[in-house]
């Protein structure tokens, strides 16, 4: 009996801290004015889709519960619904997501799962420019339970920003932020936040346990600052300092350990009504292994025509590393994407990027990701999107204790609907 409920325990947890971050979201908002409008719009989505290898690993290191090697590719079929809450007051603007997932598998049929994410953000700029001219404050909570690397999309932008795809896991990933602005002259002003993040997981690994394919939970806590200088209209250059303290432990159990990351950098950015342009560079010190490396960013998103986006991203960065090897790591990252509208109702976009993680100590120990995807988007009705999608990712390991490499193809379609709400439809992104 005990037992039991003990399970039900572990089953209702996950769901408990997705009900307390919706409740916090809307807790933190202040009293507002009565002249307001909130809309709510149920949402749903219906993906169907093929993957090369459902588990993310070779199949040497792959075995069921009898010792026998399951078949890698599979037919998952995956039901997205929820309710999208947007509020526009005099004082404050919110945005809040709440929605619940099912996958059903056609030959694994153990890999069937839940899954549940929180979405949400406050701007409270208006609330305190009330009191003090210029300052700007907002709050974003984004909160997934899922053993999939992203929920209700069709590319895995997750991992691949974080540097590290894993083995299939269930796991609990958090991140809640306070980002703000306050102006200390016409063309001064001091910037900053607080990220309190969480990655934890919450059952053994798909598949089976693999020796030294270790998982480390996650704590976090991010807090950055420093002066802007608004050089004209368009151009502003910054002195920023970003420290990241975190703690961590084997998904099994054993000691709690912790490191430090901290980043001094200078920022330039130039924004243009067609493109924007911001580069940093500086210095980061790890501890407590004692390094200290060059880090920065270059970032460029511009529209070389009217229905053309192009983004390009190239930044190396100290970050945790959640497997393989616990502690910090060097994430080197190139990303590129494009969108272009062919016409009203028809668009198409595309991107690629190559992902280098090198761990500490001995950097020789690294992590590679390759990964490309395109997607094709119409829009049936106004509330009714089609989707065909395609996505190409190459992983490759090489650490002291483990190594690995392996490729996954996913293709299929999906159809996702957004209802009306009493007042306006909130629309797609």
């Amino acid at each position: 009996m005990n037992l039991l409920w003990c399970c039900r325990r572990a089953k209702i947890r996950p769901l408990l801290r997705i009900a307390v971050a919706a409740v916090l979201i809307w807790g933190a908002l202040p009293s507002v004015s009565v002249y307001a409008e909130t809309n709510i719009v149920p949402w749903g989505e219906v993906r169907e889709r093929y993957d090369s290898n459902v588990w993310r690993r070779p199949k040497e290191l792959l075995r069921d519960a009898q010792g026998n090697v399951p078949q890698l590719h599979d037919f998952v079929t995956t039901v997205n619904g929820g309710l999208a809450l947007r509020h526009d007051s005099r004082d404050i603007e919110a945005d809040l997501q709440v929605g619940g997932n099912y996958s059903k598998y056609v030959t694994n049929t153990g890999l069937d799962f839940f899954g549940a994410t929180v979405r949400g953000t406050v701007g409270l700029d208006r609330w305190v420019d009330q009191y003090v001219r210029g300052t700007r404050l907002r709050v974003t909570e984004n909160l997934r339970y899922s053993p999939e690397q992203s929920f209700g999309r069709s590319t895995e932008v997750d991992d691949f920003e974080g540097g590290l795809v894993t083995f299939r896991r269930s796991r609990l990933i958090n991140t809640t932020a306070f980002t703000g602005s306050y102006p200390l002259s016409r063309d001064v002003a001091l910037e900053g936040g607080y990220t309190f993040g969480l990655r934890r997981v919450t059952r053994g690994t798909d598949g089976g346990d693999v020796t030294a394919a270790t998982f480390f939970n996650t704590m976090t806590h991010t807090w950055f600052g420093g002066p802007r200088y608004n050089l004209t209209r368009n151009d502003s250059v910054a002195a920023l300092y970003r420290q990241t303290f975190f703690t961590q432990e084997r998904s099994e159990g054993g000691r709690t350990f912790s490191s430090n990351i901290i980043t001094l950098e200078g920022d330039y950015t130039k924004v243009f009504p067609e493109w924007t342009f911001t580069v940093r560079g500086g210095v980061t010190f790890v501890e407590p292994v004692g390094r200290t490396l060059p880090s920065g960013s270059i970032r460029v998103t511009t529209k070389p025509e009217r229905d053309t986006v192009l983004d390009l991203t190239l930044s190396r960065e100290a970050k945790p590393s959640f497997f393989l090897q616990g502690g910090a790591r060097i994430n080197n990252r190139a990303q590129a994407s494009i969108r272009h509208r062919i016409y009203e109702r028809l668009s198409i976009s595309g991107s690629g990027g190559y992902a280098l993680s090198q761990f500490f100590p001995n950097t020789d120990s690294q992590f590679q990701i390759i990964t490309g995807a395109s997607r094709l988007e119409y829009m049936v009705t106004r509330n009714i999107r089609g989707e065909l999608f395609y996505l190409f990712t190459h992983t490759d390991a090489e650490t002291t204790a483990l190594e690995y490499q392996v490729s996954r193809h996913q293709v299929g379609f999906m159809l996702s609907v957004m209802l009306e709400s009493l007042g306006e439809s909130i629309g797609f992104e």
